[in-house]
């Protein structure tokens, strides 16, 4: 077999719901040249046998069953043994356009292009969404390159954060499930995800990582991915522990963008994400306590917990939060003078 254009490589743990559509997504590419790289993560339910009858029925497809440490990890194992010029993810309960990887894989090789960026399509929008409803994400409006060193770096620091102004609090989003990487460059400079388990974030570092080691970058107008909420959205969300993690992946972030970007450029993108990633926590508090019956004092306990924090207390207090378009500029308000009350009104007035 002549070596894949593209390794799709997709963590699988517990998906048996919607792990079919998945895998069916990727085998009706109109790219078929392809390879379609499943890593069962020692799932308990019957996602390891769809996994293996999948693949009993079509070539392109392996499979690795491995012990379970989480998708990161899952990714890096998978990166060993793919073959494919480009890598591209894809979540196990999410499915992608059959043009997705046709398209990425033209615009690279159009534009010779290290990176390829596309928007993201989300079925049931965010927490706060009906169910059904599907939202287009685009970052850009047209072909957009990315070739200088000082573009580069704004890329990095964009894909973090934004400026003040900008209406998303990511500008070219977090996410690795969206875009098309060169393997080469992956493996000459031994890039891998870290665990999820020790930080929040890991694919967005991962991410950070790999365009600081390329030379051209290219943006485009499509959206491909269908990223899925499901019926357990809040639940699977939630996770007690995302505040740590989310200072331990700020912290990496600064060592990163220390190395070759001044602290007067990066830090207003990394205050834009703090103060979006508190608002996120703070929601998901809030929901998730009202869906469990938490008490009113533990919630409170947990919301002074982040806005009483010593980085959050110093972003809310230099970051300016009147340029921020209206819902993120009172939510930011409340944060910083902890109207925790006013918190929850918020939180349920987006929620009905």
């Amino acid at each position: 077999m002549t070596q894949p254009k593209v390794s799709v490589i997709v963590p699988v743990y517990n998906a048996e719901k919607y792990l079919e559509r998945c895998i069916s997504s990727l085998q009706n590419q109109t790219l078929k040249e392809i390879e379609i790289i499943l890593v069962d993560d020692a799932s308990t339910d019957s996602s390891g046998q769809i996994c293996n009858q999948k693949a009993s029925e079509d070539c392109r497809i392996k499979v690795i069953h491995k012990t379970n440490e989480g998708a990161g990890m899952a990714r890096n194992t998978a990166l060993k043994a793919a073959t494919g010029k480009y890598i591209g993810f894809v979540d196990s309960d999410d499915y992608v356009d059959c043009e997705m990887f046709s398209c990425l894989f033209e615009k690279a090789e159009r534009f010779d292009a290290d990176l390829v960026i596309s928007g993201v399509l989300f079925v049931d929008g965010n927490m706060f969404s009906e169910a059904g409803e599907c939202i287009r994400k685009i970052y850009f409006e047209q072909d957009t390159h990315f070739e200088t060193e000082e573009e580069l770096k704004e890329l990095r620091m964009g894909i973090v954060g934004a400026l003040p102004e900008e209406p998303d609090d990511s500008k070219y989003g977090m996410s690795i499930w969206k875009n098309l990487f060169r393997r080469d460059i992956i493996e000459a400079n031994h890039i891998r995800f870290q665990s999820e388990r020790e930080m929040l974030s890991e694919d967005a570092l991962f991410l950070v990582d790999y365009i600081a080691c390329i030379k051209k970058a290219t943006g485009i107008s499509e959206a491909f991915y269908y990223y899925c909420r499901n019926e357990d959205s809040i639940s699977k969300s939630y996770k007690k522990d995302r505040f740590e993690k989310s200072l331990v992946f700020v912290n990496e972030l600064e060592k990163r963008f220390n190395k070759d970007i001044a602290p007067e450029q990066y830090q207003v993108y990394i205050n834009r994400f703090w103060q979006a990633m508190c608002r996120v926590i703070c929601s998901q508090e809030i929901l998730y306590a009202k869906e469990h019956n938490i008490p009113d004092a533990d919630v409170k306990r947990r919301l002074q917990e982040v806005c009483t924090n010593t980085l959050t207390v110093s972003v809310l207090k230099s970051f300016p939060i009147g340029k921020l378009p209206v819902k993120q500029r009172i939510f930011a308000y409340a944060m910083r003078y902890r109207l925790y009350h006013v918190l929850k009104i918020l939180v349920g007035l987006r929620s009905r």
